[in-house]
């Protein structure tokens, strides 16, 4: 009995062993190869690029590159047929056979189809020209365009971006015209503008990337504030009056623009923060930091109370009965002066030498002033222009120091608003002495105010305006005897020229 059974067991041992043999030798692995192909122009043998490809059975959809070239790797081995497609051609398919750790090449030829359509004539002529220097911060940018096809409708995407951005800028999508306007570019400053035409097909040809660069920023100019509907900006204007450059664009008050004794830097006052504080920024507006913790404030001030030193590095300014000093970076604030009693500082100046400074002390009542002189370090103050009937304002020094220039108003009137009838520029001696009216030429029902010495200091920029109370103000400039008084500036005051 154990001994039929014990062959029972081996003759199924032995069977099973066979089974399972048969089933393992019937195993077939995945092998692979690759597909390696071309697609050209049946008339012309050109290559074709962004040519569809797709397999069946299905592997990869890929288009083909610029040189009308594909690749499809580890594709398994077998028989394909292999369809290319493009629009404005035929479709066309060939058949295949991919063998194990082989490449297999193919050729296709597509033919184009009756109902051709033509790429774009890539966009050319362009304005600027391609290199071209000196150009505006403002721009019409124009070229040419064209398409085979009669009637083919073009749109046009424009790129435009400076020479260290990383990826270019679209500021313009599907626009019809060749010609496109822009605005705020920067000053000294190398561009590339590149244009991308889209006809009717949606058939599309980038235009070569061209550059410019534009013109350096002016120099020698005049900065000055402007009100624009009821908020003040800061301008730049050349010599002649023309070529006003707009350098501030925020919704504060940015106002009484001062330059740096090199002309390279501009302190203005603004009420970003609610209260009147200093800011610096670059001549070509960029780089705004502000300055002061503690704000330019007191009676009847609104900002106006700060002047920079003669080299530079610092501004004095005015906070209610006192006078500091701060670093032009806003580090190192100190105590410089303190007004006479029932007083605040108005408006402060440095000497271009630096051994002076003139300042207005006011009273609760705009028309309660006097001038003051004192040493550069705020010692021995010393009263210059008294308590005079009327607004008195903005004195400031000539080049040499030796005399200085402010305004009165010479009607003596006195109104809650502060509304001044017939202000004129005073000049006279720093000792108080040779009092000059310069503004004794003015039309009448006018104010003169505002007034700075010229950088040859040969003549008095100021600003002019109507005394009826919200009207245009201008900058004009004259001789320091009063003559030959001439407009600059349409619109705009509290002038500053180096």
């Amino acid at each position: 009995m154990f001994k039929h059974c014990a062959t029972s067991f081996l003759l199924l041992s032995i069977v099973l062993f066979f089974v399972v043999s048969c089933k393992e030798d019937s195993f077939e692995p995945e092998l692979f190869g690759s597909i390696e192909g071309i697609v050209k122009d049946a008339a012309s043998s050109e290559p074709i690029e962004d040519v569809s490809i797709t397999t069946a059975p299905p592997t990869s959809a890929i288009l083909t590159d610029s040189d009308g070239k594909f690749l499809i790797s580890n594709t398994e081995i077998g028989n394909y047929t292999i369809t290319a497609k493009k629009v404005g051609y035929k479709t066309n398919s060939v058949s295949i056979n991919v063998e194990e750790d082989l490449t297999t090449d193919v050729t296709i030829i597509l033919e184009k189809s009756e109902a051709t359509n033509s790429q774009p004539n890539p966009p050319s002529n362009p304005n600027p020209s391609n290199q071209a220097e000196n150009q505006p911060v403002a721009l019409n940018f124009t070229w040419t365009a064209s398409d085979p096809d009669n009637g083919d409708i073009l749109s046009f995407d424009i790129y435009l971006y400076e020479s260290n951005s990383v990826m270019p800028v679209k500021v313009a999508s599907g626009i019809g015209d060749t010609s496109l306007y822009v605005e705020n570019l920067k000053y000294s400053t190398t561009y590339f503008w590149q244009v991308v035409v889209t006809d009717s097909s949606m058939e599309t040809v980038k235009g070569d990337i061209w550059t410019f660069q534009t013109i350096h920023f002016p120099e020698n100019g005049i900065v000055y504030a402007t009100n624009i509907d009821g908020n003040y900006e800061i301008y730049y204007a050349d010599t002649s009056g023309d070529n006003n450059i707009r350098l501030t664009n925020r919704p504060f008050r940015d106002w009484w623009p001062r330059l740096n004794p090199a002309a390279t830097k501009i302190a203005f006052t603004s009420d970003e923060t609610v209260q009147s504080q200093i800011y610096t920024m670059n001549i070509d507006g960029t780089g705004i930091s502000q300055i002061t913790a503690l704000p330019v404030a007191g009676y009847h001030n609104y900002g106006t109370g700060f002047s920079w030193s003669p080299d530079g590095g610092s501004l004095i300014y005015s906070n209610y009965d006192k006078l500091y000093s701060i670093r032009a970076d806003g580090s190192n604030l100190n105590l410089i002066a303190a007004a006479p009693a029932g007083r605040n500082f108005r408006e402060c100046e440095w000497s271009p030498q630096g051994d002076r400074i003139l300042v207005l002390a006011i009273g609760s009542n705009i028309y309660d002033s006097e001038i003051y002189i004192m040493n550069g370090n705020g010692s021995n103050m010393t009263l210059l222009v008294d308590n005079l009937p009327g607004v008195v304002e903005c004195p400031s020094f000539s080049i040499d120091g030796s005399r200085m220039i402010f305004t009165h108003d010479f009607s003596g009137f006195a109104s809650t608003s502060g509304r001044q009838l017939d202000a004129h520029v005073v000049s006279m001696n720093i000792d108080g002495s040779d009092s000059v009216d310069v503004s004794e030429n003015k039309p009448n029902g006018t104010n003169d105010l505002y007034p700075r010495f010229t950088p040859n200091g040969a003549q008095i920029l100021f600003t002019h305006t109507s005394n009826v109370t919200g009207s245009s103000k201008e900058i004009w400039i004259m001789d320091l005897n009063g003559q030959n008084r001439t407009k600059l500036i349409a619109q705009g005051e509290m002038a500053d020229w180096k």
